[in-house]
């Protein structure tokens, strides 16, 4: 399980958003991070799209992680995100 976040413009010199995300396996923190982005996000929308990315990235690498050390996972990945309008981004094929 997953929670990816951004802070949009969150830094007062640049204007880049924050990014941030962890990952949990039960009640055990496995993975985190926060980083400033590469780039200058127009909008809240288009900051946390990115952090979502970023975070499917990892969430991606640890799926493959864990089936290389034979760990079996009874459910599937799960990703949370705080921002309706980067999931309606996210679920359109077109974007």
């Amino acid at each position: 399980m997953g929670f990816s976040d951004a802070d949009w413009a969150g830094c007062p010199d640049s204007r880049r958003s924050i990014t941030g995300y962890c990952f949990f396996i039960g009640q055990s923190l496995i993975c985190w991070k926060s980083k400033k982005q590469l780039t200058v996000s127009k909008s809240s929308s288009e900051a946390e799209y990115r952090a979502l990315a970023s975070a499917t990235c990892e969430l991606q690498w640890l799926t493959y992680l864990l089936r290389d050390l034979q760990v079996d996972c009874i459910k599937g990945p799960v990703l949370y995100c705080d921002s309706q309008s980067a999931l309606h981004i996210a679920s359109n094929p077109v974007f």
